[in-house]
């Protein structure tokens, strides 16, 4: 994480305050604190393993809620919770934060390297990367059909191991 951090520091330096992080230094911060923490940009201090019960203590109430996902909106986050355990095990984080949309496909490739798997699904360009002990990262981008290089809708970072289990 220091590297990471270290490489960043540059980029920060030379970005007025008021402005997001350039599309590069926010896939190293994704993939940092996805192999680091298991944790999303947005998700900070929580990460995929914890209790919902635990986010809930910190943050308050989710905005809305069902039997599988809480969502904070105005932090621009969502835990994928199994809701058999009573602790409720954040098994899944989807961070759909604002800043997402400069990057695009090719900053992705260019800085990861060739995905583990991609496809195209309802409209949407899935391209995911995994350590396969760590961390699972799905990026979701707009379709590939119209744009060769679409913008980021949003991030899903799973933890290998844990999985949602249906009541």
């Amino acid at each position: 994480m220091l590297t990471l951090l270290a490489l960043a520091a540059p980029a920060f330096a030379s970005e007025p305050p008021t402005s997001d992080p350039a599309p590069d230094i926010l896939v190293r911060q994704i993939m940092g604190l996805a192999f680091e923490s298991q944790q999303s940009i947005n998700s900070v201090p929580f990460a995929a393993g914890d209790s919902l019960k635990k986010v809930i203590k910190k943050w308050g109430p989710p905005e809305d809620i069902s039997t599988v996902a809480a969502n904070y909106w105005s932090r621009n986050v969502r835990f994928i919770y199994d809701g058999s355990t009573g602790r409720k095990t954040i098994v899944a984080i989807e961070d759909f934060g604002p800043q997402l949309k400069t990057i695009h496909l090719s900053d992705v490739k260019g800085l990861i390297g060739n995905p583990d798997s991609e496809k195209e699904q309802e409209g949407n360009y899935y391209v995911t990367y995994s350590d396969k002990e760590n961390f699972t990262v799905t990026f979701v981008f707009q379709s590939a059909f119209s744009n060769p290089n679409p913008s980021l809708e949003m991030y899903i970072l799973e933890r290998p191991g844990l999985e949602l289990k249906q009541k």
